[in-house]
């Protein structure tokens, strides 16, 4: 079952992404007049097409990335030379079919000995040769069609229905039109989020209890309005907040709340769950908070750290940067978050009665944050209110969406030279991106629309990035030769676009072998 969410899950995570980032390409394309042979959604063998006026719409089999084929963008723009023989069919005189197949009947079967199809001196489009010994020549019409086989035909590419053809305006809308598509469709997508979770309000009334976490398991509900916390009054959502940082103990932490729809009191008691990011542990087990005197009890490990801590393993002592740290309780290691950052650290700790020492890896607070995940946290479970608001609403999504934009940028600086724990390896692939969208569409519709929005965001910078063979390539090829005043031959700018595409498949294939591995 959770293969079939996934599933679900990626193809439309990925396929709303691409089709959206396509159809930017496509309706700029064709505002400029260029000639659009096909708009695909997939690759590799075609599972659905339709044929538009001049535009092939297709599915294809394989749910990753997708194109727009346009006129110009292939080396060829010909597909006849002199001496080839060819089958012709006309209408009013004109050809309107040039055959390259003799699976097809033609009217007349011509040996070319001249022809002009691409037309970029505007001296007409024609073709020239021997039909029954005779020299003939034809006009043909530019909406002429290359019949290749019976089920395969291509509309002749003129100069003036090519991308190279048109202003340097014209060709940088279409190439653009991409990646900002992207960037609305986030926008669009933080937008639905929003309208159907509103703003959260900064009330001490609880808006949900998530069940198995520490309120919940002392009994605290949804509705219940929080007075105070280990002694602190608490008048808002801010100072809830407040008061679990503010925590000088982790054990028996006395909460007291007014039930919604009473107004008497009462007082539980707690522990809350701390959660370490930086170092990758937890007090909190599938069973809930783990207490134990005389150190620090692991409730779970993550990240880089579960091969090495489990459950029920009791920190005592910690090393970091030649200070040694004795841990009595998680309050220790809480304390520790203004300075732990990045390097590794020493942890020793008693597992079945054997102490052992081990080093973790400790997260740089840049990395974390790159992330938008807090180096440590206090949590007990619970959510706040929520309420609608319309500047609130109106502001919300181009804020995600700018958050989401400097989430990327923030990686890539730390990707080349801005710390040495990220590398290509830690980035995921359409494996990795699989397994991410399985696990937000089980928290919920709007959980999986907010990682697509994010993920838009991420394709549309990605795609920005001035590399050959993405769309920031391209438009790096039409800004040098709007400087310069020259053409970059076709020649030079698809060998370039190759070599660059092949180097980015070799990569594509490295980051998906780490998520296979990731896997197990």
């Amino acid at each position: 079952m959770d293969f079939i969410i996934n599933l679900v899950a990626f193809v439309f995570s990925l396929g709303i992404i691409v089709a959206i980032h396509e159809l930017g390409h496509l309706v700029f394309a064709k505002r400029a007049g260029i000639l659009c042979f096909e708009y695909a959604i997939g690759m590799g063998p075609a599972i659905y097409k339709k044929k538009g006026k001049e535009t092939n719409f297709a599915i294809r089999v394989i749910p990753i990335g997708g194109f727009v084929s346009m006129a110009g963008e292939s080396m060829a723009t010909e597909m006849v030379k002199k001496d080839m023989v060819v089958g012709l069919n006309f209408f009013n005189g004109e050809v309107r079919d040039i055959i390259l197949t003799n699976e097809i009947e033609s009217e007349e079967r011509m040996t070319i000995t001249d022809f002009e199809i691409y037309n970029e001196h505007q001296t007409g489009l024609f073709i020239e040769g021997y039909v029954d010994g005779e020299i003939k020549r034809y006009t043909i019409r530019e909406d002429a069609l290359y019949k290749l086989s019976p089920k395969n035909e291509l509309q002749i590419a003129p100069y003036d229905r090519c991308f190279e053809s048109k202003t340097y305006t014209q060709k940088l809308l279409t190439l653009i039109a991409g990646p900002a598509m992207n960037f609305i469709l986030a926008i669009l997508l933080f937008l639905v989020v929003v309208l159907f979770t509103g703003k959260p309000l900064n009330h001490n009334v609880l808006g949900n209890v998530s069940e198995g976490n520490p309120a919940s398991v002392a009994g605290i509900q949804k509705g219940d309005k929080i007075m105070s916390i280990d002694g602190k009054n608490i008048d808002s959502w801010t100072s809830i907040g407040e008061a679990l940082a503010g925590l000088n103990s982790f054990t028996n932490v006395e909460v007291t709340f007014e039930r919604k729809g009473t107004d008497s009191l009462m007082t539980v008691t707690l522990n809350p769950r701390i959660d370490v990011n930086q170092i990758g542990i937890s007090n909190f087990s599938k069973t809930g908070v783990l207490v134990a005197p005389g150190g620090a009890v692991v409730g779970q490990a993550f990240g880089k750290s579960k091969d090495i801590l489990k459950e029920n393993d009791l920190i005592t002592k910690v090393v970091y940067k030649d200070v040694t740290y004795e841990i009595n309780g998680w309050e220790d290691i809480y304390a520790l978050k203004n300075i732990l950052d990045g390097d590794t650290i020493a942890v020793t700790f008693t597992r079945d009665g054997i102490s052992k020492t081990e080093h973790l890896h400790v997260w740089d607070k840049a990395v974390l944050q790159s992330q938008g995940a807090p180096g440590m946290q206090v949590l007990i479970g619970i959510e706040p209110t929520y309420g609608f608001d319309l500047g609130y609403t109106l502001v919300y999504p181009f804020r995600r969406t700018y958050e989401s934009f400097m989430e990327v940028v923030m990686v890539l600086r730390l990707l080349f030279g801005g710390s040495n724990q990220i590398g290509v390896g830690d980035l995921s692939g359409p494996v990795g991106i699989f397994n991410i969208v399985g696990v937000f569409a089980r928290q919920g519709i709007l959980s999986l629309l907010s990682f697509v929005a994010f993920l838009s965001v991420n394709i549309g910078f990605i795609n920005l990035l001035p590399i050959p063979a993405l769309d920031g390539g391209r438009i790096l090829f039409i800004s040098i030769e709007k400087v310069t005043k020259k053409r970059i031959p076709r020649k030079t700018e698809n060998l370039v676009n190759n070599i660059f595409f092949i180097l980015l498949m070799i990569l594509f294939v490295y980051i998906t072998f780490n998520d296979v591995l990731r896997l197990f």
